[in-house]
């Protein structure tokens, strides 16, 4: 097979990079054969992948048969295997010297969550913190609870460097990974007019008073808000919580916030299937932190459950 002067120009791919490490295993193993174990492949299927590879780069690395005795390599197939052994030095040296950049972050990381953040149970932060401090231990951490449009602001401002919170606007200056959705629902309180009534009709309804949040409201979600004209408003969702759960208030709440009060009859929903919304959760951070290695950290320990 002649040799190609561009054998393996450029990058450095995905498929070169795996077609590399089955040559590595078979020539570990002695053949193709002994090798389909420890790479959990046919023979066929390995041998397809050398002959990728030789095409690849030009050149036979190897004499093969069906069997162990006659399989030997060529001298660019010795050469490249070690090259092979050298990149996976380099690779162990890079993996340790980012296990030691992780284990000796040090400074501050500032979280900034909503307040009902236990509540979530998307989001598991206590499990994120231990991941966090495990690998990081020498990271100071602060911690700060915030309504959506303030912990947007506290980021903008430089006070905090990472936060959760519902996707309402796309702000200039600010990333956001998205993380997992969530819906709420209308509802009142078990002492609320509305709740002792046998049939609640929607025009009704919308001339109790709501319990709003201070900030603008998710676009999805205006056209609800819009049918109150009656309203009275909190920062945060804990405010609302209680307003609603007085029995004097109607309004919108997390459904895995309403449902432990709805379970024991404090709240009751009000005609869910018609005011109700969907809502997308993100963290966000500033686009000039997005590499910065905390907040990457930070982002990797995210523990999300389904």
């Amino acid at each position: 097979m002649g040799k190609t002067k561009s054998a393996l120009g450029g990058r450095l791919s995905d498929i070169d990079l795996r077609l590399l490490r089955v040559f590595r295993e078979v020539v570990r193993a002695g053949g193709l054969a002994p090798a389909e174990v420890a790479l959990n492949i046919g023979r066929s299927t390995i041998s397809v992948h050398i002959s990728d590879l030789e095409a690849r780069l030009g050149m036979q690395l190897c004499l093969r048969s069906r069997g162990r005795a006659d399989f030997k390599l060529t001298p660019e197939g010795e050469s490249l295997f070690e090259a092979i052994l050298e990149l996976d030095g380099h690779l162990e040296a890079f993996k340790s010297q980012v296990n030691a950049i992780q284990s000796h972050l040090t400074g501050n990381l500032r979280l900034v969550m909503p307040d009902d953040v236990l509540e979530i149970p998307q989001l598991d932060l206590p499990a994120t913190i231990a991941h966090l401090r495990q690998q990081a231990p020498q990271l100071h951490l602060e911690v700060q609870l915030a309504a959506p449009q303030e912990l947007e602001l506290e980021i903008l401002a430089g006070r905090a460097d990472v936060g959760i919170n519902p996707l309402h606007t796309r702000r200039p200056g600010l990333e956001y990974q998205p993380l997992f959705h969530h819906q709420s629902t209308l509802y009142c309180g078990a002492q609320h007019p509305c709740a002792q009534a046998d049939q609640v009709s929607e025009e009704l309804l919308t001339q109790q008073e709501l319990a709003a949040p201070s900030h603008a409201v998710l676009s999805g979600a205006a056209h609800l808000y819009r049918l109150f004209p009656n309203r009275s408003t909190a920062n945060h969702m804990a405010a609302r919580l209680a307003m609603i759960l007085s029995g004097c208030f109607v309004g919108f709440l997390p459904d895995y916030l309403a449902q432990k009060y709805v379970a024991c009859g404090k709240l009751k929903p009000l005609l869910a299937e018609r005011f109700h919304y969907r809502i997308q959760n993100a963290a966000t951070f500033k686009k000039n932190a997005a590499d910065h290695p905390a907040v990457q950290l930070f982002l990797r320990a995210l523990v999300i459950k389904n």
